[in-house]
This record gives C-alpha cells, structure tokens and sequence, in this order.
C-alpha cells in the first residue's frame, strides 16, 4: 500500500481524527486502494448510463482510464460521446455491466486480510461516504440484472427508457439546442437496433406490463411525430424526417411483437424480490418484510387517525350541530365542501393554477427560509406526456439537469384522457382541486424535484456529480420531494390545505402499503381499489390508475415513503448534532452533497460529527 505525499498528510491526519469522533476504527487508511477502483469506475459507469450523464450535466465521459498511485490522478482511456448514445441491453453489453459492477463490489466487500480487501472504515470521510454510495449503486445494478432481469420480462422499461432519452434532450437546455436536435436524429437512427435488441431478450411478460408497454409506445410513437417534429428546426427537417420514419416504423413494428409476446397473469414481484429491491433503493438494510409491512399498516392506522382528528373541527365549522356517525362520513363530509368548492373547471384551468402555484412555492420557500430557491430556477408546468401516463398516473417531475446553464425544470399534470366521461373528468378535477394542486406544485416542482437538480448543478467538481447523479439512490431522490411538502405545508399553510395534506399524505402511506401487500400478499388489484377509496379517500379514478402504477413498478411507492422516512431521520440528526440548525442551510446543504445511503449521508451533512442509528426501522 502506498500511503499519500507528505503534503497531503496533515489533512488527513485531521480527517482520521474526526471519524475517531464517530467510534470508526482508527489506524492506517487505505485511500489508494479505494481510489484505484472507485476513480475510474466513476466514469466508466456513467457511460452505461446515458440519461444519468443527461442529468448530471454533461454529454461525454472519459473511460478506460487508470488511477496512478504515485501521481494520485486518472490517466489515459479515451472520449465517449453520450450525447446521441441509447442504453446497451445486448448480451455483450450486460456482459461488460456486470463485470464492470462485479469489480467494484469484490473488493469493496472483501474481507480486509485478504489480498483484495481493505478496511473502509479506515478511509478519509469524503471517501468514506463516496465508498457506500458506489458500492450501493453496483449492487443495485447487479441485481437488476441478474435477479430482477428486467431486460428478459419488462417491455415497458424498454420504451419510457427511449421515451425519456427523446423528451429530455428535446425539452431540458443541458447543451446547444443545435447539438440536442442533431442527437435527438443521431438517437432516432439507433431505435431500429434497440428494438431489435429488447425484441430478442423478452421471453415473457405479464398481460398486464404488455398492456402497458403498448400503451407507452404509442406514447412515444406521438411524441416523435408531434412534439419532436414541431421543434425540429427547419435546418434539420430533411435529416429528420427519415430518421423519424425508420424509427416510428421499428416502434411499429415492436407494437406487434408485443401483440405475440407469450403472456401471463404473473405481476406479482414476491416477497424475496421485493424485500432485496426495497433495502437496494433505499440505502438501508431491513427488517423482515412481515415486520416492514406491520410498521406500514400501523402508519397508515396512525395517519387515518390524525385525519380523523382534523376533519373535526373544520367539520363544526362548515355543518355545526353534531358530529357524524363514523369517522368515513366525517372526513367525507369535510371533502365534498373543500374538495367540491375548490375545483377547476377544465384541465386547462388545471394547468394554469398550478403554474400560480408553484410561483407562489418559491416565494413561500425563501420568505419562510425554507429552502435556497434560485431566482433563476423557472418551471415549466405541462401535461405528462403519453408515454409516461402509466409510470406517472397523476403528476411528475423532471429538470432541471447539474449543467450550469439549465435553469429550467418541468412539472407534470397528467390530464383525463380526451375521452373521459364527465363524471370522470369531474373525479380528476376533484382529486387535483385547488388545495391539491398546491402540494403537487411543492412535490413535483419547486422545492421538489426541481430543486434537485438546480443545486446539484453547484457541487465542487464535475466528478462529484457522476459521483452522486448517475443512477441515482430511488430513495433519496423520490423521498426528498414528499418530505420537503411536509414540511413547507407545516411552515406556511393554513387549516384547509393543511387538511388535504394530511389525506395525501394518507395516501402516500397507503400507496406504499398497498405496493407491498399486491407484491408479497395476495391482495387483488379490485381490493386494492377498494382500500384506497374507502380508506384513504381516493377518488375511483386516481385509485384505478395508482393501482395500475404500482402493479408495474413494484416497490416504487414504498420506497418513496421510506426515503420520506430517511429525510426526516436525517433532520433530526442533523439537527442534533448542529448548534446553529436552519432550515434553508440544512435543505441547501443536503441536496449540494447529491444522492447516497443514508448513513453515509447523514455522517456527509454533519461533517463527521456521528453516523445516523437506524434502528427505529432495521430491527
């Protein structure tokens, strides 16, 4: 082992005494050992991952580089372009993955003594913390492919991948707009391929993940045609129109094959999957899935109970006299006068209010000193686009990316189809009603999702962003937007929003138990419904296509709650162990550190002041 220059000793000398703060074992400390593994899988990774690279700003990466110990740098490897690239699901291309991932993970977890090991707990707290949050990411790689094998059973993961990659060079200013379009006809070029690819690895797949794949790529099929083709610029329409063809024609084509693709009624995940996928995406290793599920039901009784509680006094309020016979006519009651008088009129009405609203989140967000919001950072609200209506059945978000010049983020508002009946249009606008659409703006928008992105754009270097932005920790990521409407909603709104918080957030811990209870139990999509709307006093229609959601992203809504769980852990422990604690440098802070594990995060923000327990929810 080579120990580091005697320049770089004194702070690393500091550095091994602040861990000692944290009950580490203290003795020698093996950054090179790290470093020789971690700095070039940092940047080989990211190639495998072009939507991450689209996030994290940038549109190359340099591989097959080697960390010279003596020189303590990267040397050599070559440019690659990922501007235009698409992911690799091909046999060879899942080969190079999973060794890739294999050596990272083999030495990171191998026994100190050995002759590949080394002690982690012994590095420097920067590399301590970058050490967890690579080694979780491999893992959750590998699993993926080798017990999830998405790529042999999940056709819609194929099509919103493509999706994702056409709508995010097309809408979020990462690059020149001229060199996003001529990638966006480089990547249309690549469809045909791509689809051959997935075409020879599905085998099988649920009737239910068909459906919705066909679903999505149409979707993606209109998204070509339509909104891709008005921004083309006229520069670029003959180059385009070809590649445009070629590519609808290929999604054509998969449509078909998925029409013959054998199928089955086999949605369910499992409970072994389900547990493994659930501590991958959170960062955080579990208790038995019987007891996970346990803790959920009694939030979701506990949360019912605190609705019940606010439903009172707001129900004297509006009828007087005395309180209904039971609590699902109490908060019904409740409902049907803020929710009913407190509805759009249209989809468009919709649209316009939210982008009100989140206006007035940013305001609310720096007069509270809630969290730093750029007056730079704009939105965009929009309607979800077609191929995404599946995965996102009411409202998403995506954007702004870690580039330095993006400054623009955008907001989904899934609309009812054109088609809607109007008692199903008058159930969506019931469930986006005025006060809703309030906390969608929070979640989706700014502080939300939006404000990820903005201040990831502020970390020191461009590594640390592929450090903490490529294939990002889910738990992390989705759990931060629901916790920060909590807490905005706790700091600066009123009784009756207050009250619509507390149902949604009902609902979000009901999502969560439903998603565990349909992939490991045997409840039914009809009894799922049924929970939701009665218990958690979601509209029919929202209830129908949050089921759906949940049927094909096993464990999405329980990992959300969980890494709601995991910020307000990390709050309080922030708070624990800072004298001076604030809100805004708290928020500010968390999110310029960028996604990993939450003890690894929570030891990050602190500055080495102690690592998080966990127990409330691992034993």
């Amino acid at each position: 082992m080579k120990f580091p220059q005697s320049s770089r000793m004194a702070p690393a000398i500091l550095a091994i005494t602040a861990l000692a703060g944290s009950h580490c074992t203290v003795g020698k400390y093996p950054p090179d050992e790290h470093n020789k593994v971690a700095r070039p899988f940092v940047y080989d990774s990211a190639a495998l991952d072009p939507f991450g690279v689209l996030l994290a700003g940038r549109t190359s990466v340099t591989t097959g580089q080697v960390f010279n110990l003596s020189e303590e740098a990267l040397e050599g490897g070559s440019e690659m372009q990922l501007l235009s690239a698409l992911p690799d699901y091909s046999s060879d291309g899942r080969a190079s993955q999973e060794s890739l991932y294999e050596g990272l993970v083999r030495p990171f977890t191998a026994p100190p003594d050995s002759e590949e090991g080394f002690e982690s707990s012994k590095l420097p707290p920067e590399l301590w913390t970058e050490n967890g949050t690579l080694l979780n990411r491999a893992q959750r790689i590998l699993y993926r492919l080798r017990e999830e094998k998405v790529h042999e059973g999940n056709p819609l993961r194929y099509v919103e991948n493509l999706g994702l990659l056409l709508y995010a060079t097309l809408e979020l200013n990462y690059a020149p707009a001229n060199d996003r379009f001529a990638a966006i006809i480089q990547r249309l070029s690549k469809v045909p391929g791509y689809l051959q690819t997935a075409q020879s690895n599905l085998s099988s797949s649920s009737e239910l993940n068909i459906a919705a794949a066909r679903e999505s790529t149409k979707g993606v099929i209109n998204l070509i045609r339509n909104d891709v083709a008005e921004k083309m610029p006229s520069g670029m329409k003959s180059g385009f129109d070809e590649t445009a063809d070629q590519a609808v024609a290929a999604l054509q084509g998969f449509d078909r094959f998925l029409g013959g693709l054998p199928s089955g009624d086999n949605w369910r995940a499992g409970a072994a999957l389900v547990h493994r996928k659930l501590e991958l995406d959170s960062g955080r290793q579990l208790a038995p899935i019987e007891t996970v599920l346990s803790k959920f039901d009694a939030d979701f009784e506990a949360a019912h109970s605190e609705l019940v509680r606010a439903a009172e006094p707001i129900n004297r309020r509006i009828y007087g006299g005395a309180r209904p016979r039971d609590d699902y006519r109490l908060i019904n009651d409740v409902l049907e006068v803020l929710e009913g008088e407190n509805r759009a009129r249209s989809n468009r009405g919709m649209m316009d209010q939210m982008t009100k609203d989140t206006d007035e989140a940013r305001k609310i967000c720096n007069d509270e000193e809630i969290a730093p919001v750029s007056d730079e950072l704009k939105l965009q609200v929009v309607e979800t686009p077609e191929f995404m209506r599946v995965s996102v059945p009411l409202a998403g978000g995506i954007g702004p990316t870690a580039a330095a010049g993006d400054n623009t983020g955008i907001v989904w508002l899934t609309p009812a189809p054109p088609d809607a009946s109007r008692a199903e249009l008058r159930d969506r606008l019931t469930t986006n009603n005025l006060h809703q659409l309030k906390l969608l703006a929070l979640r989706y928008g700014i502080p939300g999702y939006a404000l990820i992105g903005s201040l990831a754009s502020d970390m020191e270097t461009e590594e640390k962003k592929l450090v903490h932005l490529i294939e990002p920790l889910p738990g992390f990521i989705h759990g931060w937007p629901i916790y920060i409407t909590e807490t905005t909603v706790g700091t600066a709104y009123d009784e009756d929003v207050n009250f619509i918080w507390l149902k949604y957030k009902l609902q979000t811990v009901g999502a969560a138990l439903v998603d565990l209870q349909m992939h490991t139990e045997d409840l039914s999509p009809g009894d799922a419904v049924r929970f939701l709307t009665r218990r958690a006093h979601m509209e029919s229609s929202a209830a129908r296509a949050l089921v759906r959601s949940i049927q094909v992203n096993p464990t999405a809504a329980a990992t959300t709650y969980i890494g709601w769980q995991g910020w307000q852990q990390l709050r309080a422990h922030y708070q624990e162990t800072t004298q001076d604690f604030s809100l805004t440098s708290f928020h500010g802070k968390a999110l310029r550190m960028g996604s990993m594990p939450l003890v690894e995060f929570s030891y990050a923000v602190s500055e080495a002041a102690g690592r998080l327990s966990l127990e409330d929810i691992d034993e």
